[in-house]
């Protein structure tokens, strides 16, 4: 079951120490995690491209970049980046293009189309 989720899901980011990794916000599914650590670098952007994206999610009903996260001070925001399949936060579509209308909190479910992930704030933070 890992390995079809590892093969499914991928995540091009320039290395980090253990220590910014646990500092971070991060998107988990089930053992997968993806540390939310920007370094100026814009958003996080999400899709099935991997030419074009951060995170790699290989599923046919998701968008070449289909959603970014993206961070403004100490608040994250996901966007949906006029996607087909849609992106929803919580269980609400978010309207082509928008971004949420509220910063993501701790628990915060994400899809991307099917593909669920949680968000995650390291506990000293929440």
């Amino acid at each position: 079951m890992l390995g079809e989720l590892t093969s499914k899901i991928k995540l091009h980011q320039r290395p980090m120490s253990v220590n910014e990794a646990l500092r971070s916000a991060r998107l988990v599914r089930k053992n997968f995690e993806v540390p939310l650590v920007f370094r100026g670098a814009g958003p996080l952007l999400i899709g099935r491209d991997e030419r074009l994206v951060t995170l790699v999610i290989n599923d046919a009903f998701i968008s070449r970049t289909h959603a970014a996260i993206i961070q403004e001070d100490e608040d994250f925001y996901v966007q949906d980046l006029n996607s087909k399949n849609g992106t929803f936060l919580n269980g609400e579509r978010l309207p082509p293009g928008q971004r949420s209308a509220r910063p993501l909190k701790h628990g915060d479910r994400i899809m991307f189309n099917t593909v669920e992930f949680e968000f995650i704030i390291p506990e000293e933070s929440v």
